[in-house]
């Protein structure tokens, strides 16, 4: 007869389901003394570990978050969720290179691509100044999320910053045939257009802009540049 070890014993135990229920009602404290519990008797859970870092993060311990999300990593280096996870907290901490390097892990293993890894590689990058590898992560993110469209976006920004209108108009126009109600890619394809010197268009998109949202200056002035009269 096949026995169980120790750890599925402890997966499937009534302190398992507790902690997991506290978990998911969203009863931060007692899921953290739940987890701390369980990792004493198996420590070399990974799941528990992540899921005390999960614990962490929604208490926002982010620091001890990343602990015990490293912790899950050391015990199952293709742990990807934890490695996004990471990545999170590290960017909400301000420590871009070392959120960066956690997203590219995740890029880098085979069969857990995750969409919004390569949008925080794509930001981050973009923040540096390292517009080759931002515009790269974008396009990985514009590949695995084409519903979204919000790589579009970003890329059309990049575009723009190396006069690359054509290119940038295709990806604004895309974005507005799903989401023509958004007043900032309107403006950002009047800006396409004053720099392909169209400035009949331009003057559409700015007014489109301003019909969208009334408070956007940057619409109002490059409109009074363009058309010499002081917008109302």
């Amino acid at each position: 007869m096949k026995t169980q070890s120790a750890g599925q014993d402890l997966f499937s135990s009534p302190e398992t389901a507790e902690a997991l229920q506290h978990h998911l009602l969203g009863e931060r404290e007692e899921a953290e003394k739940a987890f701390v519990k369980l990792l004493a008797k198996d420590p070399s859970n990974h799941f528990f570990r992540y899921l005390l870092g999960e614990t962490k993060y929604a208490l926002g311990h982010l620091e001890d978050a990343v602990l015990e999300y490293q912790k899950a990593i050391d015990l199952k280096p293709d742990f990807g969720v934890a490695f996004y996870k990471m990545g999170v907290c590290l960017h909400r901490m301000g420590q871009l290179d070392k959120s960066l390097e956690a997203f590219m892990k995740i890029l880098s293993m085979k069969g857990q691509g995750h969409a919004m890894a390569s949008y925080f590689v794509g930001l981050i990058n973009q923040f540096l100044g390292n517009d080759k590898e931002a515009e790269d992560g974008f396009r990985v993110l514009r590949g695995s999320s084409k519903e979204s469209l919000i790589a579009n976006y970003y890329l059309a920004q990049l575009k723009i910053k190396h006069h690359k209108y054509d290119e940038a108009l295709e990806l604004l126009e895309e974005l507005l045939q799903a989401t023509p109600g958004l007043a900032e890619v309107h403006y950002q394809k009047g800006v396409v257009f004053m720099g392909m010197h169209r400035n009949m268009d331009a003057i559409s998109c700015f007014r489109k802009t301003l019909e969208l949202n009334p408070g956007d200056g940057r619409a109002r002035s490059n409109l009074e540049l363009l058309t010499e009269v002081p917008e109302p």
